[in-house]
């Protein structure tokens, strides 16, 4: 049996792979757009051309994957997809399985970020950890007493569509007032432009805020307060150590520099020290690596 394993990140826009052996070695890698527009045929062939690509003619013996939403293995079908609604087509999963002649472990995508980054970062330090994932929409993966955290049917830590205005902004799930529907990149643009400015990405919005923009400020003042009351939600309710921010939204320093504040000033009950925001080290490769840490745990190399 082969000591290679595959790692696919599925995204909403790209699909990448990768292949790392039992060292978790990195052996090969490819991207792609995913093009759901075309299908679910054309998903499931681009997923399969960035598996063989990584491979390069290698064998492998088992995939891990990152999806967004939640994989039901008895309904086969992925949960909680707004952005990419296409994933939620039943058997879409076994069409990929049944090209495949190895096994295909499925994970929530922040699951695979968590699981990277709390290796590359954290698994010496903290035993508690919440990986976020700030992009499009707001992924989290929750790592306890070492583990990775799932739940009783595997939809654990989706703090991003908990309210934190139940008669708030209409968030992309059909509830109002989640997480997501105030501090997603798409959502920091809505906002933004419903304060009479131009509709603009979060990082040139960001630009605007350091040149004193009022709208900026403002818009960046209320999202740090909302964010930190999040973050101090999750720490009080699973008595985390740390935090992990991950995804393009991540990459503003403003998190760091203000939100640790306000999520102190919020936390109830038990002394605490401090509770560290850290930013991902891996970048975009944290979640193609942590679907191929699911295949390392499948084959016994790695426990989590």
């Amino acid at each position: 049996m082969s000591d290679n394993v595959i790692g696919v990140d599925l995204g909403g826009t790209k699909v990448e792979a990768c292949m790392l052996d039992a060292n978790r070695e990195l052996q090969g890698r490819e991207r792609v757009l995913v093009e759901p527009e075309g299908g679910l045929d054309r998903v499931v062939d681009n997923i399969l051309y960035v598996i063989n690509a990584a491979a390069g003619g290698k064998s492998y013996s088992a995939v891990g994957m990152g999806a967004p939403g939640t994989y039901i293995d008895e309904k086969d079908t992925i949960y909680g997809v707004p952005h990419t609604p296409i994933y939620e087509t039943p058997g879409f999963m076994s069409k990929l399985r049944d090209k495949l002649k190895v096994p295909l472990i499925i994970e929530n995508d922040a699951n695979c970020l968590g699981l990277a980054e709390y290796f590359a970062s954290c698994s010496d330090k903290y035993s508690y950890v919440l990986a976020v994932i700030i992009g499009t929409g707001m992924g989290y993966g929750l790592i306890l007493d070492n583990k990775l955290y799932r739940g009783a049917h595997g939809g654990a830590g989706e703090i991003g569509h908990t309210t934190i205005d139940y008669m708030g902004r209409l968030c992309e799930c059909g509830r109002r007032g989640c997480a997501e529907a105030y501090l997603s990149g798409s959502s920091l643009s809505r906002r933004f432009e419903e304060m009479g400015c131009n509709k603009i990405g979060a990082e040139d919005i960001y630009k605007l805020y350091l040149e004193g923009d009022q709208f900026a400020i403002k818009l960046f003042d209320e999202s740090c307060h909302m964010m930190g009351e999040i973050f101090a939600n999750a720490v009080v309710a699973f008595d985390l150590e740390a935090i992990i921010l991950g995804g393009g939204v991540s990459n503003l320093p403003i998190w760091y520099e203000q939100v640790p504040e306000f999520l102190k000033k919020s936390l109830f009950g038990i002394p605490r020290g401090e509770i560290p925001i850290i930013k991902a080290k891996m970048g975009d490769s944290a979640g193609v690596f942590g679907a191929a840490y699911l295949a390392l745990r499948e084959k016994g190399v790695l426990k989590f």
